[in-house]
């Protein structure tokens, strides 16, 4: 290969080598094993064991509702249990395997970039995501953020530059698929841009990506539904999604979060940098590059409404927080430019005050991710899970709504009830089953103990505290 070939990939190199280097110290740990993520590695472990995307709730029993536990597609969840079958099962092999996503997103997005702004551009992208905490905060976790932007920007790809609308349609499906909450976006988002941009054979191009995005629509019927044309379980998907928070009022939720953007310092600064790019797309005359200006724009806006419908999750932006640092080297670019052509006395290159601006945030971003950034550390599941392996492991085990505990747990005799919002609970109360489990574990303050103390008090004593879990063991 010869050496110009040989220095595309050493950028994205020791960006990856930089990622390995502060991820692995605190794989497991930071950010701390959460309620979704758990669900991800649990649809993984019983698909390894049973063939089965659902959540187990005791021995042999599932929820029976698997159609709206996909927060996180098979994308993600079906080749972690292969990762699994090979590997065996552990919270490291799961955080490792999405290292290497987050490595193929740096590469994809890399080539992507320089394809689209050229190398320099493409390598400040880089860095801004290199250095942004919540790259980070998504991508060491088991969900489907980081797996669905590398397929969006396959997408983006044959779209852009291929004019391959149906294999353009397949990536965006599986981007789909694999975050629904906030790639499904993306529907609308490309349907509006070929409408404003008028594009020649808007309808033949829109249905050529419809097709395209029907075998990964196919796959996950196959997958998840076992009766496809059941309408329940169709009616079930439609009102998880119209309302997906548990909430009484949507509008409260919108009212709140409006209210809250001034106290947001992650809004003002991608607001900020999203003011910018429609203000540089006004001056580009790369076809492409304005294509995918408005596509960011138009799917920002879907984004932050998506967003003010929610209990204030920052997590509905960070696709449009990507795209933005995506586009931000070239949009830097293009409005310096224009500062040059009307001050043309002034002594600079527009690529070299770019260059100033695009460090500048790169050092600000590096800061808040070293000293500042909320990744929340916890061991506290990990310790509790490997005390019950260690001393319980052919013991009954109830877990009370506590899933980050039971999906690390090595015995077969689980019994769990779980809450999840915008779900119906799953499972029972293991207080309450004929036969009273070995040990019970808890988080602190559970509703599901209110009323049922006395049942705890009478068959069980503490066993252990753990932080925030306590563990209790059957008197006899």
């Amino acid at each position: 290969m010869p050496n110009s070939e040989l220095n595309k990939f050493i950028w994205p190199f020791l960006a990856i080598l930089f990622v390995i280097a502060v991820s692995v110290p605190v794989l497991n740990t930071k950010p701390h094993l959460w309620a979704d993520e758990a669900k991800s590695i649990e649809l993984a472990r019983n698909f390894a064991d049973y063939g089965k995307l659902e959540i187990q709730t005791a021995p042999g029993e599932f929820t029976g509702f698997p159609q709206v536990l996909q927060s996180t597609g098979y994308p993600v969840t079906v080749p972690l249990a292969l990762v699994f079958r090979l590997f065996g099962f552990g919270l490291t092999q799961a955080r490792i395997y999405m290292l290497l996503w987050m490595a193929l997103f740096l590469v994809v997005g890399y080539m992507f970039s320089r394809r689209l702004s050229g190398n320099w551009q493409a390598i400040a992208a880089l860095f801004l995501i290199v250095s942004f905490a919540s790259f980070y905060d998504s991508g060491r976790t088991v969900v489907g953020e980081i797996p669905g932007m590398v397929f969006l920007i396959l997408g983006l790809y044959f779209w852009l530059f291929r004019n391959a609308y149906y294999w353009s349609g397949f990536w965006l499906g599986l981007s789909v698929v694999t975050k629904p909450s906030v790639f499904g976006l993306i529907i609308p988002a490309i349907a509006l841009f070929l409408l404003l941009e008028r594009e020649e054979e808007y309808f033949k191009k829109i249905f050529k990506i419809g097709i395209g995005m029907i075998p990964a629509a196919v796959v996950w019927i196959l997958l998840v539904l076992g009766s496809p044309f059941s309408s329940s379980a169709w009616l079930s998907i439609i009102n998880l999604y119209g309302n997906p928070y548990s909430s009484s009022s949507l509008w409260q939720n919108i009212i709140n979060n409006f209210l809250n953007i001034p106290y947001s310092t992650t809004i003002i600064y991608f607001g900020l940098l999203f003011l910018l790019i429609i203000l540089s797309k006004q001056f580009s005359s790369d076809k492409k590059m304005k294509s995918f200006f408005d596509f960011t724009v138009i799917y920002c806006i879907f984004a932050f409404i998506y967003y003010l419908r929610s209990p204030g999750w920052l997590r509905y932006l960070l696709i449009a927080d990507f795209l933005i640092l995506f586009s931000l080297p070239s949009v830097l670019y293009e409005l310096t430019a224009r500062i040059k052509e009307f001050f043309p006395k002034l002594k600079f290159l527009p690529e070299n005050l770019s260059a100033v601006c695009l460090s500048l945030l790169i050092v600000i971003q590096f800061v808040h991710f070293f000293t500042s950034a909320q990744i929340f550390y916890s061991d506290s599941a990990i310790k509790v899970s490997k005390l019950l392996n260690e001393e319980f492991s052919s013991k009954i085990v109830g877990v009370i709504n506590s899933l980050d505990v039971s999906v690390l747990l090595k015995t077969n005799q689980r019994f769990q009830i779980i809450e999840m919002t915008g779900i119906p609970i799953m499972g029972k109360n293991p207080l309450l089953l004929g036969v009273l489990p070995e040990i019970i574990v808890f988080a602190r303050n559970e509703r599901f103990l209110w009323g049922k103390e006395e049942i705890l008090s009478d068959n069980y004593v503490l066993f252990s505290e753990i932080n925030d879990f306590i563990i209790y063991k059957r008197k006899y």
